[in-house]
């Protein structure tokens, strides 16, 4: 409402849109109540995208009134009438066509499967039922009130001269683009380029999550160490955390060779919770013989990003597959871009092993079954006697001394009696020699996998590390391995891309309906990929990253940003019968110039307080705000400056004065 006003300078102009808010959200939320859908924060999230949206055809209507009451010559009550039904009869093929556009990329959305669809779906109904809502009202309440109530437009609004000069600016910029079309061409196409190069360079998660403000240390001990060795590197992690300023609690768990240490942070903590996250790596790299991993546990962590890099290997032979980890450890442990370089088979423990060889062994009448039961009594002792006190059964055995065999020589040192009588020596029949364990062994689809993980030094060089670090250390039976949150990003991934492109031809179909000519559809789909160059900035800008919701955020994006580019159009191709094509192109941006800015000043100012994330559950939606607001600041440009020039490069030197479609 407040924009109105800027830009009409009459509080009754204000309200006859305002108006159409609480109507389309009434509407809407009778209608979600019968379809069985609740409030919640994807449904809200609808109304707050509805909410920008709905004003759009309102507010084209009520400008075209005020532009047709200009002309008129009655300036009493029967002008304001005329001027309503003309002024809407004049876009009503627009807002019609715009918001049959916005409606229909949310079928694709309906009909998803997966996470997805169960999520989203509602929000889907949610925006189409106000879209409705908001044409109903456009077109009968706009109308009505504008002729009950007769606003005036004031000259004294604070955006008329400011307006009015660019619409001046407008009409002596836009003959030089004109002069200029193929050059505006080719910037547009290398613009495009650039933006394609920036976003494959961003980082994508599956979904984002929320800051809980907690965060989480596991620590895995190497098998084998003392008991001492142990907990000296649980207190050195420990004294990390209890240390920092912003941590008002924290729990320690510890069970064999692995701990857990959970810390909770203040709430007016003055360092966020990544970066308290990355300050621990930093700190806590120089602890030896121990896996140490840091994360900040979120709201639904299983989708989000990991914060470094990630690498599976899998294969089918474990020893290939531990030279190659070992090796992409080793490399990866030498370059300056990376630091907490760990495998998952990394901490093994170190075992006795011993090698029978069964000819020499059977020479001395033993067998490799023998020689294993008496290297077991040797080490654990053997049940000589059972005790029964007070109802208790008792074992009793008889051990050698905890010091006879603790070492390797000394094992060595036993000696095996033979069947036949006499003795040998363990040496003589077998090899012993140290062996490392791993703890656990990892199997999927019957391939051995091992996982590489490492922290980031500055930036996301993952690019780099897979071409010169894992790629050429793969061969032919060992393969790249993906884990189950990237495969679920990927299904979703590619439902939603999928969604996007039958968006995108149901808009097409759309528009070459309303204009019965394909050849307008394909001008305004122009500014689809244009407006990609302000989302992807914008979300580089900001740091957010490419999710689910972002994506989503493209798909509204497909039935949005053509609005402009339909009202455009739309009043060229009126414009055209009673004027030049030059003339016709320019006085058509300059006359619509202001209702584009107030639609799209409107929708983006709505999603202003979702883009900054406001409320614990904000980050969800965050990216679908943030890629519409730059995919519409963009589309403005787009629609006022670039869709003139396609319009004239493919309508050619023709000079028509009457439509031709």
């Amino acid at each position: 409402m407040v924009i109105i006003f800027v830009f009409f300078g009459d509080f009754k102009a204000s309200l006859i849109v305002g108006s159409s808010i609480p109507t389309s959200i009434l509407m809407s939320l009778i209608v979600l109540t019968q379809m069985g859908f609740s409030l919640n924060v994807i449904t809200m999230s609808g109304l707050v995208l509805g909410v920008g949206m709905m004003v759009d055809n309102s507010i084209v209507v009520l400008e075209s009134c005020f532009r047709a009451m200009d002309t008129a010559a009655d300036k009493g009550a029967l002008g304001y009438a005329k001027a309503a039904l003309e002024g809407t009869n004049i876009v009503v093929q627009s807002i019609i066509g715009s918001t049959i556009t916005t409606c229909v990329v949310f079928i694709p959305l309906v009909f998803l499967n997966g996470m997805t669809g169960q999520m989203f779906g509602s929000m889907g109904y949610t925006i189409v039922y106000c879209m409705c809502a908001s044409l109903i009202s456009a077109m009968s309440v706009v109308p009505l009130t504008y002729m009950l109530y007769k606003p005036r437009e004031r000259q004294q609004a604070p955006m008329s001269r400011p307006v009015l000069r660019l619409q001046n600016l407008y009409r002596k910029v836009m003959p030089l683009f004109l002069q200029h079309k193929l050059i505006i061409m080719g910037l547009s196409v290398v613009i495009l380029v650039a933006t394609v190069v920036l976003a494959n360079g961003m980082e994508t998660e599956l979904m984002t999550a929320d800051d809980t403000g907690t965060i989480s240390v596991s620590i895995e001990i190497r098998p084998g160490l003392l008991s001492d060795l142990a907990n000296d590197m649980l207190e050195q992690a420990e004294k990390i955390v209890a240390g920092h300023e912003d941590v008002e609690s924290y729990m320690l768990r510890f069970n064999n060779n692995s701990g857990t240490i959970t810390a909770y942070l203040k709430d007016d903590r003055k360092m966020s919770t990544d970066e308290i996250v990355a300050q621990w790596e930093n700190e806590m790299v120089d602890i030896d013989n121990c896996t140490i991993e840091v994360s900040a546990s979120m709201s639904m962590s299983f989708m989000g990003r990991g914060r470094g890099y990630e690498a599976i290997l899998q294969g089918s032979q474990y020893d290939e597959l531990l030279e190659v980890s070992n090796r992409i450890v080793k490399e990866l442990t030498e370059r300056d871009d990376v630091m907490n370089v760990h495998s998952s088979i990394e901490n093994t423990a170190p075992v006795v092993a011993i090698h029978v060889d069964p000819i020499t062994a059977a020479a001395e009448g033993l067998s490799v079954s023998q020689i294993g039961s008496m290297v077991k009594q040797y080490l654990d002792g053997q049940e000589i006697a059972a005790l029964e006190i007070d109802g208790q059964e008792l074992s009793v055995k008889a051990e050698y001394p905890e010091d006879e065999y603790r070492t390797v020589p000394q094992v060595e040192q036993m000696i095996l009696k033979k069947p036949s009588g006499g003795s040998v020596a363990l040496t003589d029949v077998a090899e012993i020699y140290f062996r490392d364990s791993p703890a656990s062994i990892r199997k999927s689809d019957k391939a051995y996998q091992v996982t590489i993980t490492a922290d980031y030094v500055s930036g996301n060089v993952q690019s780099a590390l897979d071409s010169q670090v894992i790629s050429p250390n793969l061969t032919g039976t060992i393969t790249r391995g993906v884990n189950s949150r990237n495969r679920m990003m990927q299904e979703e991934f590619s439902g939603l891309y999928g969604a996007i492109a039958t968006a995108v031809f149901l808009v097409f179909v759309v528009m070459s309906a309303q204009f019965e000519s394909p050849k307008f559809s394909f001008m305004v789909m122009t500014t689809i990929p244009f407006s990609l160059v302000g989302s992807f900035g914008l979300l580089k800008a900001t740091g957010v990253t490419i999710s689910m919701t972002s994506i989503l955020g493209f798909l509204i994006l497909v039935g949005t940003v053509v609005n402009n580019g339909i009202l455009y159009v739309d009043t060229v191709n009126q414009y055209r019968m009673s004027m030049p094509l030059r003339e016709a192109l320019i006085e058509a941006g300059a006359t619509r110039l202001r209702p584009i800015l107030m639609t799209s000043l409107t929708t983006i100012l709505s999603m202003i307080p979702m883009a900054l994330a406001i409320g614990s559950s904000g980050s969800t939606t965050q990216g679908l705000a943030v890629v519409n607001i730059g995919g519409l600041t963009a589309g403005v440009f787009v629609a006022l400056f670039i869709l003139p020039v396609y319009y004239a490069l493919m309508n050619g030197r023709k000079q028509r004065t009457v439509l031709d479609i």
